[in-house]
């Protein structure tokens, strides 16, 4: 079902952390076994502490948190799942382990990278591949597991994308045969990017393992400026053209968007369902304004809209 996005909002916390030092690993192992040993002698408390959070309402705002293995963490222990329980929100987590900040830039899709000089085969056979960017020069990046870019397209072909450490080379096998393509020119590797909505908030917790990779603090920060910016460039797109048109024609612009979000309903005498609450919060038109595919707006809205550029030919005193 299409769904209608507009300008989003996202606060931002920025959390880094550039060559930790004495990093026990067995000891988060221990106590990842510890909690769940513990675990399965506190069934019935965790029952109850369930009952309970049940009945406890979920906040509208998510927290998206973004990083390394630090982020991801495992099933039983990670900072997000305790940030959970604190803020009551939805959290999604997103990252790849010992992610690079320029991994991360990749995954959100600020940074792009490209195939090139490569025959992907007819059959389901991997092949080889190198990555390049922008400029043609290759790449060392995505070499291990994460939320996204195992499964790739390369010119319009799906398939897989891993990682061969013992050959330090990445491959591509194709999702389904077919004829073979020669790639002679750079061919972008696009996967499913992550999505924003209003009022999110994106915390980057990153740099543990970019100066194993020979990434200095400025490489961090360049690519932590990246990955906000591409945040900012995905969802201020509407309010940006809505701010250029105002400016171009100044009271004759009618901004019929903002109007629907902040009193379509009430005008309409419509009291707001759950999922137009959940539009609302997300910066979406009301589905109560729209018809059946969520894009073209039913009676009321064309009413409302009729409304709307009434009032404004009036105050431009186009007619009385």
């Amino acid at each position: 079902m299409k769904k209608v996005t507009f300008s989003i909002t996202v606060v931002v916390l920025l959390a880094m952390i550039v060559g930790l030092i004495g990093y026990d690993r067995f000891s988060t192992s221990q106590n990842a076994k510890k909690y769940q040993s513990e675990e399965k002698t506190t069934t019935t408390t965790k029952e109850e502490t369930t009952k309970t959070k049940t009945k406890k309402k979920k906040n509208s705002q998510r927290i998206y948190c973004i990083g390394d293995t630090f982020t991801l963490g495992s099933e039983f222990a990670s900072y997000p799942l305790n940030l959970e329980s604190l803020t009551n929100s939805e959290i999604i987590k997103f990252g790849g382990n010992q992610d690079t900040t320029f991994d991360l830039s990749i995954r959100v899709g600020r940074t792009k990278i490209f195939a090139n000089n490569i025959t992907i085969p007819g059959d389901k056979e991997a092949v080889d591949l190198t990555f390049y960017n922008e400029k043609g020069e290759q790449v060392e990046a995505l070499k291990n597991s994460g939320s996204n870019f195992d499964e790739v397209t390369i010119q319009g072909i799906k398939g897989t994308l891993a990682y061969d450490s013992s050959r330090n080379i990445h491959t591509f096998t194709r999702e389904k045969s077919g004829k073979a393509v020669t790639l002679t020119a750079p061919a972008q590797i696009e996967a499913t990017l992550p999505e924003f909505n209003e009022n999110d908030i994106v915390i980057i917790f990153s740099g543990n393992y970019d100066k194993q990779n020979n990434q200095d603090v400025y490489r961090t920060i360049t690519y932590q400026r990246a990955i906000l910016n591409q945040i900012k460039t995905q969802n201020n797109l509407v309010r940006d053209d809505n701010n250029i048109l105002k400016e171009e024609h100044k009271d004759h612009f009618l901004d019929f968007r903002t109007y629907l979000l902040t009193n379509g309903l009430k005008d309409a005498n419509i009291t707001a369902t759950e999922q137009d609450q959940k539009d609302l919060t997300n910066s979406y038109i009301p589905s109560s304004l729209l018809k059946e595919d969520k894009f073209a707006g039913n009676d009321t809205f064309n009413q409302l809209l009729a409304n709307q550029v009434y009032q404004k030919l009036q105050e431009l005193h186009y007619i009385k």
